[in-house]
């Protein structure tokens, strides 16, 4: 677990010690032992001050560690509750991210955006978060502000998916062309638009960006495999299973089921 989770400092009067072996097994990532110790100091703690508190935010922590992800969130936001800390604020991010629960990293995303309006790495989480969540119109936003922070393929890709994932086929290849144009490079655009293409039997377009990157990159086993399904799928069954057979033997694992259909049974 990263470190960026410093523990945070407990102050009681009871068992100082106690919280000192805690926090060693805690910096060690003992997280089963550090728990055991942080149940004893709850139980002996009267808490009073907001600081005392503190003792929640390591003890979710390391439930967290345990991937004790449900009991990590009642911890840290019983910690929240008393002081608005950004440390475990991020960890609840991290938690409710493991939860798979969009909602909740959203309103922490907006808490930290509001603060940090520029921070392209909250911009580029965030987006991650919309598009899960399927809110797309906010995710492309998202990605055009980052877009003028961190102009690249990678993040310009993202809004063709967005499209796409809109229903919008004609706007996603529109993106990814102009992906293409400036970074014909980037093999992952080439993937992403003979990916959608085949999930919309677009097979003539699909082979288009197919060839275009097996020219880029004419290894790319992904790619071959991409080739051999849009042949099958157009009737072209020897040449296509030629492909498949290619993207078989150089691992792709995933091209077995698209032979014994189409090349080794009776179609």
């Amino acid at each position: 677990m990263s470190s960026f989770f410093a523990s945070a400092q407990l102050k009681t009067d009871k068992g100082p010690s106690l919280k000192a072996q805690a926090d060693t097994l805690m910096a060690h990532e003992d997280y089963a032992g550090a728990l055991v110790l942080y149940d004893k100091i709850i139980q002996a703690t009267k808490f009073k001050a907001p600081e005392d508190y503190a003792v929640f935010y390591n003890r979710a922590y390391c439930k967290y560690g345990l991937a004790q992800y449900a009991d990590a969130l009642k911890d840290v936001n019983q910690y929240l509750d008393k002081v608005p800390d950004e440390q475990a604020r991020l960890l609840r991010l991290y938690i409710n991210q493991e939860l798979g629960d969009t909602a909740a990293q959203l309103e922490d995303l907006d808490i930290f955006m509001a603060a940090n309006p520029a921070s392209t790495q909250l911009l580029r989480w965030r987006a991650s978060v919309l598009m899960q969540a399927d809110r797309y119109a906010a995710a492309k936003k998202d990605i055009r502000q980052l877009l003028v922070y961190e102009p690249g393929p990678e993040v310009k890709s993202y809004l063709g998916l967005c499209y796409f994932y809109e229903d919008d086929l004609d706007s996603a290849l529109v993106i990814f062309d102009e992906v293409i144009a400036s970074d014909p490079a980037f093999i992952q655009t080439y993937l992403y638009a003979g990916s959608l293409c085949l999930d919309e039997d677009q097979y003539d377009a699909a082979l288009f960006y197919i060839d275009k990157g097996l020219k880029q990159e004419p290894t790319n086993r992904t790619l071959i495999f991409y080739k051999g399904i849009a042949l099958v799928e157009k009737k072209n069954t020897t040449e296509g299973c030629r492909w498949l057979t290619k993207a078989f033997e150089a691992g792709e694992d995933d091209a077995a089921a698209y032979l014994k259909q189409y090349c080794y049974g009776d179609n």
